[in-house]
């Protein structure tokens, strides 16, 4: 049998992937026009400021309270945009 070595994850490189998918997702977000999707997106982009969260829990050497600030202007656009969504 043939047994893998366990790999150990680089958080930090981790966490810069995810970074690079909220910023984009978020820009999308901005430049969309279809409210429906728009908030799709955003909603999106809260999941993934988690998943950046959880990373620097596990020991991604970034800044908790930065991320957690944009992660609530995300939230505050994402009900902003609900709003909108419920005049329809």
């Amino acid at each position: 049998m043939f047994f893998r070595k366990k790999q150990k994850v680089d958080l930090d490189s981790k966490f810069k992937e995810v970074y690079r998918e909220v910023n984009k997702i978020t820009a999308d977000a901005g430049n969309e026009l279809d409210v429906t999707i728009k908030y799709s997106q955003l909603k999106l982009a809260c999941r993934k400021y988690d998943e950046l969260i959880d990373l620097i829990h596990q020991g991604a050497n970034f800044e908790e309270k930065h991320f957690l600030s944009l992660k609530e202007s995300v939230e505050e656009e994402t009900k902003r945009v609900e709003g909108l969504l419920d005049e329809d």
